[in-house]
């Protein structure tokens, strides 16, 4: 008889991004990295008692451990209850304990369980009474003043940890360069060296990725362990959980090292600190909070880095799956996986909670499309990734949000100003982020590098997009006037336009830059304000240039006409 004892940290979210400030992120986020840490709390926990269990699972604040007899397996669990409570109070502790003939059978059980669990409602302790002192930016019963402000236990925690183990740190595991540092405050007055990089308009982009294909990669592992001996179930399942983390890690410090490490900000002595900080790095899940106009290249390279690692990860369980006999299941295996992301654009002092939330809703939307973009059932998903730049401080859920600051409807015809998802690779069959990028490089450029009698800039279609909401007509009137225009004095640069566009949305109407069917969600669909709201981001983040020239009155206003 096998007993297996299943633990997830859940409410990570909420325990992250409570309060607000970066530092007790980064607290928090190196507090749940030490649960599963390498010598870390549970290493601990299992010294203490004495025991050794395996451990088929043990990475992002989620492991599985197979004793041989249930004694040991509960009095684990009690101790584990007190240790974990202490060391990162709010999180929610979802746990059970199952048995089975079999350590596959156990860990099976295991999960049916985990899903009820996962249903119930966790108790916030303590609980405060009506005279009890809160935490002004939680709401929770404050237990602890720490220079002048009441913490509640979570806070109170992660606004003093500090993480002194011989192990790298999670920020350290992303990027560990000499003299390179990672930010822990947002607020203005804070220390130069600690103070967060920010663009003028103080925007960062929070980016969550999750690996795609997952559920279907652990079918063809059951299914092939189902009469295998439980040393072979166990290794399999351990080769197939660290593979997905070394990919993720492996992923993350490529585009950390590529994207990042460039753009350091000298603090001086010959240091520099980092535009970003990861908060979440488990399996298949990433979350890290960048620089608004680093987010979407930062995310780009992880997926695309995420495939090549990935394919490393698959090929040592097919040569696993071969040494173990099972060659069949081994042929089952993809070559390599991928993932989908999604970034939310906001400023600092926005909610991070609903930030995070809606990240996670986007990523959800661009799974979604990437299932459905699968060219069969064997296919892999394409990786994909959506965007969103709040302009409210209330957040709804990502379509709703959505559809509130794009969707136009005028009379019988509604179009959609954005796009919701865009592949990583042009072969697929969603709109590729190459043919976006080439977009905003082509106005970026255009507007550096101003030549002729025209400049071809998005200031007319920021005032297009103004005329498309209010009224439809008048925008295609404008669209016609701007295209002449560029058609008279920059035709290389429109018909630069004209392929991107095409590449985006098939064909386009010539009335204005929209398709010329509508989708299933019965609108047009146009990528106009994903590029402008791109160009501002990458514009904030840079210092604004003089123009060479200046451009007569007249002219200027026939162009934003």
């Amino acid at each position: 008889m096998h007993y297996a004892y299943l633990f997830e940290a859940r409410g990570i979210q909420r325990f992250l991004f409570a309060s607000g400030k970066l530092k007790d992120m980064q607290g928090g986020s190196e507090l749940l990295d030490y649960v599963c840490a390498d010598g870390g709390l549970l290493d601990q926990v299992l010294e203490k008692l004495n025991l050794s269990p395996g451990k088929p699972r043990n990475a992002g604040g989620v492991f599985y451990l197979l004793f041989e007899n249930q004694q040991d397996a509960r009095r684990f669990q009690a101790v584990w209850r007190m240790a974990c409570a202490n060391w990162i109070p709010g999180i929610e502790q979802v746990d059970t304990l199952s048995q089975g003939q079999t350590a596959k059978e156990a860990i099976d059980n295991g999960h049916g369980q985990l899903r009820t669990q996962r249903n119930q409602l966790i108790v916030d302790l303590p609980r405060p009474g009506p005279l009890s002192e809160r935490s002004p930016r939680t709401g929770l019963a404050a237990v602890k003043n720490i220079k002048g402000e009441s913490l509640d236990v979570a806070t109170a925690k992660q606004r003093v940890f500090e993480r002194t183990d011989t192990e790298a740190s999670l920020a350290q595991r992303f990027l560990n360069e000499a003299n390179v540092f990672w930010p822990t405050d947002f607020e203005e007055s804070a220390p130069k060296d600690r103070r967060f990089p920010l663009d003028e308009r103080r925007l960062v982009g929070l980016i969550h990725a999750d690996g795609n294909g997952l559920g279907e990669l652990l079918r063809v592992l059951n299914t092939a362990c189902q009469d295998a001996e439980d040393k072979t179930y166990i290794q399999l399942y351990k080769t197939f959980s660290d593979g997905l983390t070394d990919a993720t890690l492996g992923a993350a410090r490529e585009a950390s090292k590529a994207v990042l490490l460039p753009e350091a900000v000298d603090i001086g002595h010959g240091n520099r600190l980092l535009p970003a900080r990861p908060l979440v790095l488990g399996g298949d899940d990433l979350t890290i909070v960048t620089r608004a106009d680093l987010a979407l290249p930062y995310t780009e390279k992880f997926l695309k880095a995420f495939e090549q690692y990935s394919h490393i990860s698959m090929d040592k369980l097919r040569s696993a799956f071969e040494t173990a006999g099972l060659a069949d299941a081994a042929r089952q295996l993809p070559k390599n996986l991928t993932a989908c992301a999604g970034i939310s654009y906001m400023k600092c002092s926005q909610p991070f909670l609903a930030g995070h939330e809606l990240a996670e809703g986007l990523c959800k939307r661009a799974k979604d499309a990437s299932r459905k973009a699968r060219t069969s059932d064997q296919a892999l998903m394409p990786s994909s990734v959506a965007f969103h730049k709040v302009q409210d401080s209330l957040l709804d859920d990502a379509k709703s949000q959505f559809d509130k600051d794009n969707r136009v409807n005028h009379q019988n015809e509604s179009w959609q100003l954005a796009l919701p998802v865009y592949g990583i690779h042009a072969d697929s069959k969603l709109p590729a982020l190459d043919a976006l990028n080439g977009l905003v490089n082509l106005f970026a450029k255009a507007r550096n590098n101003r030549s002729g009698n025209l400049h071809f800039n998005d200031r007319p279609l920021r005032e297009l997009v103004t005329l498309w909401r209010d009224n439809p007509e008048l925008a295609k009137k404008a669209y016609g006037r701007w295209y002449e225009l560029a058609d008279r004095n920059n035709e290389q640069d429109l018909q630069a336009f004209d392929d991107f566009m095409t590449q985006l949305i098939r064909q386009t109407r010539r009335d204005l830059p929209c398709s010329s069917t509508v989708g299933e969600d019965g609108a047009y669909s146009s990528p106009i304000s994903d590029l402008l709201h791109l160009l501002t981001i990458r514009r904030s983040a840079q210092p604004q240039r003089q123009p060479a020239t200046q451009i007569e009155p007249a002219e200027t206003a026939e162009v934003s006409a």
